[in-house]
């Protein structure tokens, strides 16, 4: 007995010593989240705060802004301030001056900037594949004046209404503001509404969503962004007593256009394991692990079916998978995946997370060198001008967030969710500490401003937006590896329920024997 209660004193003292060291990190990470986002806010927006307009490009060395951002990069406006307000939250017993001097303003400026969104908003009518009707969504440009933005035909894809759902999703969730939630479910339900429920020969939905409702090819990120989002709203209706008040429109084998009432939760948990399922059967390369970019069509123009007042869009065949590996693509799915194991606690998405965190990192993740000191860096451009991979690397790490509890595969001795996300860690302080102008970053992190075949002054907020929400992340992450440092309980005799969710002392899934944590505390089975 003395030398167990020794072992667990020892255990104890290294437990609270690395809780001590995150929580220093995380908070360093939070002050240089605000930095970059209060840095990008200041350089890359313009306008007043009910009319903020974000710039295409900031020169580094002349101080000026150039053009205008669509709407995809301005998304991530809206997702380093929920991250950084999610990091406030999460680090508020521990650095409440943080907390007291930036929470109401990012709240604030979260408000101005869905307030500006509706520069790409635009009403429409669709004929879709089960139902017609007027939508207003966002358009890719930015229109002269709210609600006036072009969003028929390609001038609107599904996977922005995706990005700004999910958003609305966490907006809604760090701030209790039910305006967020109506807005985001109407989005989800739009992009529902692109779902290819078509009958094939079994009778079965052809599935899928398509880029927009101006194409026919069928991407990965205009599928797998949907499903986290679905999961949370999913979490958000579901009760014992909620009405069966949403209208959910289908296609029966027969090819009749119908409805029915559905509880949302239902409808929302059932489409985001169809997205899922359809993007692993279609998109998933069996040989890498990881996903390709997209299903070409056979015909680039959209079919319908009937006329009139009962023309709806019909399926049209595909190609075979084709196109680069983008990180977001596999991070979409590796978080879907992470969201679906988490509420449903089937251990075939469990396997997915490991198979996805270790091919992921397998691929994408390219060891180097500086200094005698080995860095894995991820994709990156050659222009500033040009290149998105920054940000397309920030989904995957927050993937990796997602992920981490209950990845279990090992690389050199920790799991290659916590491998990836000390890389990022890594490579986002050796270039803050080496080549930081102003609070932004280059997009080559471990090569500097210079390498670039572009202008090397030049960069996107798109991608200082998508470094800051990375370290505001990351210091989410490392607060929760310290929150499983609390006091070590003896487990209780009665059996665990059979979907349990256990950790080991990284935070990681565990299986049910040793020392584990389950809701926050230690057991010793």
């Amino acid at each position: 007995m003395k030398k167990t209660l020794a072992f667990l004193s020892f255990i104890i003292y290294h437990l609270s010593f690395s809780s001590a060291a995150a929580q220093d990190l995380a908070v360093q990470n939070l002050q240089r989240a605000i930095l970059m986002t209060d840095a990008t806010m200041e350089h890359s927006f313009t306008g007043s705060t009910n009319n903020l307009r974000m710039y295409d490009l900031y020169n580094t060395e002349t101080k000026q802004g150039s053009g205008t951002a669509d709407v995809w990069p301005y998304t991530a406006a809206l997702e380093a301030h929920c991250s950084v307000l999610e990091a406030l939250d999460a680090l508020k017993e521990q650095a409440p001056q943080l907390y007291t001097d930036h929470h109401d303003r990012f709240v604030t400026r979260l408000k101005q900037l869905f307030g500006s969104l509706d520069y790409y908003r635009g009403t429409y009518t669709l004929n879709s594949y089960a139902r017609i009707a007027s939508w207003s969504i966002y358009g890719v440009h930015r229109g002269g004046s709210k609600g006036s933005a072009a969003v028929t035909g390609i001038e609107n894809v599904y996977d922005d209404q995706m990005w700004i759902c999910r958003e609305l999703v966490r907006a809604y969730k760090l701030t209790a503001d039910e305006d967020y939630l109506k807005k985001a479910e109407y989005l989800a339900n739009y992009c529902i509404d692109g779902w290819d429920c078509c009958p094939d020969a079994d009778g079965n939905d052809y599935g899928g969503i398509s880029w927009g409702p101006g194409y026919n090819s069928k991407h990965s990120c205009s599928n797998g962004p949907l499903i986290q989002p679905l999961v949370w709203l999913y979490e958000i209706y579901k009760a014992d007593d909620e009405p069966a008040d949403l209208r959910h429109y289908y296609i029966l084998p027969d090819g009749t256009r119908t409805n029915t009432m559905r509880r949302h939760s239902d409808v929302y948990l059932e489409m985001a394991r169809k997205v899922y399922a359809w993007q692993k059967e279609k998109l998933l390369n069996k040989q890498t692990g990881v996903y390709w970019d997209m299903l070409g069509a056979v015909t680039g123009e959209i079919q319908y079916v009937g006329e009139g007042r009962n023309k709806y869009r019909t399926h049209v065949d595909s190609h075979g998978p084709s196109g680069t590996a983008y990180t977001y693509n596999t991070g979409t799915m590796l978080a879907g995946t992470a969201e679906l194991y988490r509420v449903t606690g089937e251990e075939a998405y469990l396997e997915d997370v490991n198979a996805l965190a270790q091919s992921s990192w397998r691929n994408f993740a390219k060891g180097r060198r500086i200094n005698g000191v080995t860095y894995y860096e991820w994709p990156t451009d050659p222009k500033a001008e040009e290149g998105f991979n920054a940000w397309f690397d920030d989904v995957l790490m927050r993937a990796y967030v997602d992920a981490a509890p209950y990845n279990t595969t090992v690389y050199n001795g920790k799991t290659h969710a916590e491998n990836a996300l000390l890389s990022y860690q890594q490579n986002l302080d050796y270039a803050f500490d080496h080549y930081n102008r102003e609070n932004m970053l280059p997009i080559n992190l471990l090569s500097g401003w210079m390498v670039s075949t572009g202008d090397p002054n030049t960069t996107k907020g798109f991608h200082q937006l998508a470094f800051a929400s990375e370290y505001a992340m990351l210091a989410v992450w490392q607060q929760r590896q310290a929150d499983h440092t609390q006091a070590i309980h003896s487990l209780p005799s009665t059996a665990l329920p059979a979907h349990h969710t256990a950790y080991n002392l990284l935070g990681q899934y565990a299986a049910a024997r040793g020392l584990t944590i389950e809701k926050g505390k230690k057991y010793i089975r």
